[in-house]
């Protein structure tokens, strides 16, 4: 049957040029795509080189944990329990170290309070090794605070509030300073910004407070033969003694006494006695009454620094 087109008839015979010519047009079509995309393909880039086809990749999946290439030594057991504790008349484990801190401006400036009843001390920073002594949480009814000497990652370095490494007719050097390590996580630091120091040359005694002003008295200090001890100490309890009564007791002991009055230690303190200005005493700092008040309120763990 006849096609129609504006009313006029198109003979069949026409139909297989047009057909024809379509199928030309379409063969340049696709030969003109086809030289476009090998052009865009091929094309350098600004290096003059041949840019590559880009490449398909699946998106990565998770990394993969690393292999430990070995396990962390574990920690060394121990019986919390059966560790020493110090006492004023004992010596302290020789393993531990001694403090060489000797200006108050090398320490962190903070405390350690002990979060339970006993706390472990370590000759060093290594939990691999055990523990040589244990700390209690009270001497004397006051609440343990340990002076800052040094702190690193996991541990804190603090004097041992009481004992003595040597006697002094063993070793007068070893005699005070003994120190040891806590683990962090064992204690609650605090920032302590009052400090004690004496000064043996003036035979004066200074507190320094945390708002920085300071308060200076006259004292009586260690006689030639007995002196006080130079260097670091700290505040381990204020409370009564037999012959000086409220007294603030040092964690220092004499260096040159093994024992005085019948005992088996030679405890320095800082209380109530006579003699200010001059070298007198057996070691301690002596105060006129008035004056020791402004210390009788000091915290365990307070920096005294006894300088020549």
């Amino acid at each position: 049957m006849a096609d129609t087109l504006g009313g006029h008839q198109t003979p069949e015979s026409s139909r297989p040029r047009a057909s024809r010519v379509w199928t030309w047009v379409a063969a340049v079509v696709l030969l003109a795509v086809l030289a476009s995309m090998t052009w865009l393909v091929l094309q350098p880039d600004t290096d003059g080189v041949a840019s590559a086809p880009a490449t398909v990749t699946s998106a990565p999946g998770p990394t993969p944990s690393p292999t430990p290439s070995a396990s962390e030594p574990a920690p060394a057991a121990f019986a919390l329990a059966g560790l020493p504790e110090p006492r004023i008349d004992r010596l302290l484990p020789h393993e531990l170290p001694q403090s060489d801190v000797d200006r108050l401006r090398a320490l962190p400036g903070s405390v350690a309070r002990p979060k339970a009843d006993r706390t472990p001390v370590w000759a060093q920073p290594d939990a691999t090794k055990k523990p040589v002594l244990a700390l209690e949480s009270a001497y004397y009814d006051a609440a343990a605070r340990w002076l800052v000497l040094e702190r690193r990652p996991g541990w804190v370095k603090v004097l041992v509030p009481y004992g003595r490494g040597a006697l002094p007719s063993q070793d007068a050097e070893r005699v005070n300073g003994t120190a040891g390590w806590l683990r962090e996580d064992d204690v609650v630091l605090r920032a302590e910004k009052r400090a004690v120091l004496v000064d043996l040359s003036d035979r004066t005694i200074t507190l320094r407070k945390a708002d920085g002003t300071r308060e200076t008295f006259p004292a009586a200090v260690g006689a030639p033969e007995t002196p006080t001890p130079l260097g670091l100490t700290q505040v381990f309890t204020v409370t009564e003694a037999v012959n000086t009564g409220l007294s603030v007791f040092l964690s220092m002991q004499s260096e040159s006494l093994d024992g005085f009055y019948g005992t088996e230690y030679a405890a320095t303190a800082i209380h109530v006695g006579v003699g200010q200005g001059q070298a007198v005493s057996n070691g301690c700092v002596r105060l006129a009454p008035g004056d020791f008040e402004r210390f009788a309120g000091l915290d365990p763990g307070v920096p005294v620094l006894v300088t020549a």
